[in-house]
């Protein structure tokens, strides 16, 4: 990992390598800044957790991975490498043959990802068609074969359903099926359990740790919830207002973390015996990209904001940890 926005050699051991990233929006009032200064790298076999706040800019990290950003997003500046290749820099017929093929995408909400009109069964084999150049009966049989590994009874009879006529958690197996009809070398899996029970979403940890140990892919594990992640993480990567503010290894970050708004999500849960009036809660709200300025983003709602929060955003560098954090009064005592 690295602690300035100043390109480096891209590792023999890695996989993805997101280095100085920028993104926002074009607007009326110009381009707006949403994502800033991001630094990510992801090994072979390895799972990055990208933790933080909806809105943080998290899925319009994954979004620019796959060069597939929203209505009037760009990417600002920076660099987006998938095995030494700047995916920038390839024409939209390369970046289709990379698709679904080397990185694929488990999408949090199934049933906008699916087509509804289609049975999953050929939507998992349409993959194998594209990039795999298989017959339409061994793409058919192949599709079968992974609905089975997601633990999914019946797969023949389950090939044939839309996707309306499976449960959440089916849908989601379906979806995980698909990312890994090819064999990809990245999955990024976007907030994938949050709409399930958790019971189902205990299931998909289960199974996507599974898969990983059998597929050797590497994992860019986006989501909310430090519980989740602490079950998934080898990396942790903590977002706040469209920057990293905290980063380090999964152990480091759960058992000493640094930053205050770190420390914050990882406060113990509310017992059911505790005051609704004393819950924990973070005060305030998170500034959103028309209101940061040059200061610490997180300023405003931090207890031990100091005059220099407001005048200097902090460096992510490292603490006294051993990971990296950016907080001007945590790095004081480095």
């Amino acid at each position: 990992m690295k602690t300035g926005g100043g390109s480096s050699p891209l590792s023999a051991d890695t996989l993805l390598e997101i280095d100085d990233l920028h993104i926002g929006f074009d607007s009326d009032q110009g381009f707006v800044p949403v994502v800033e200064a991001v630094n990510l790298s992801i090994k072979p076999g390895q799972t990055l957790a990208l933790v933080g706040e909806s809105g943080c800019g998290k899925s319009l990290i994954a979004s620019s991975i796959i060069q597939l950003l929203p209505p009037f997003g760009r990417v600002n500046r920076g660099v987006i490498s998938l095995g030494g290749r700047d995916l920038a820099q390839l024409d939209e017929q390369s970046l289709q043959q990379i698709r679904g093929n080397r990185i694929a995408m488990i999408f949090q909400e199934p049933m906008s990802a699916l087509n509804p009109v289609f049975m999953v069964g050929a939507q998992i084999a349409e993959s194998l068609l594209l990039h795999r150049k298989l017959d339409k009966q061994t793409a058919r049989e192949q599709a079968i074969e992974l609905l089975a590994s997601v633990g999914i009874p019946d797969p023949q009879v389950r090939a044939r359903n839309y996707p309306h006529e499976l449960s959440g958690g089916m849908r989601q197996r379906v979806l995980i099926a698909m990312a890994l009809a090819c064999e990809p070398d990245l999955i990024i899996a976007d907030e994938p359990t949050t709409a399930l029970d958790v019971t189902i979403q205990a299931q998909i940890l289960d199974l996507l740790h599974d898969l990983q140990e059998h597929h050797g892919a590497a994992i860019l594990f986006i989501s909310h919830d430090f519980g989740v992640v602490s079950q998934m993480a080898d990396e942790i990567a903590v977002m706040y207002a469209g920057r990293i503010i905290e980063q380090g290894s999964a152990a480091e970050i759960l058992e000493s973390a640094s930053h205050p708004y770190t420390r914050a999500l990882l406060a113990p849960p509310p017992r059911l015996d505790q005051d609704a009036a004393r819950l924990p809660a973070i005060a305030g709200r998170v500034p959103s990209p028309f209101e940061r300025d040059a200061g610490c983003h997180f300023r405003k709602r931090c207890d031990s904001a100091v005059t220099r929060c407001e005048v200097a955003y902090p460096e992510l560098i490292a603490c006294s940890g051993g990971h990296l954090c950016a907080c001007h009064v945590v790095n004081a005592d480095v």
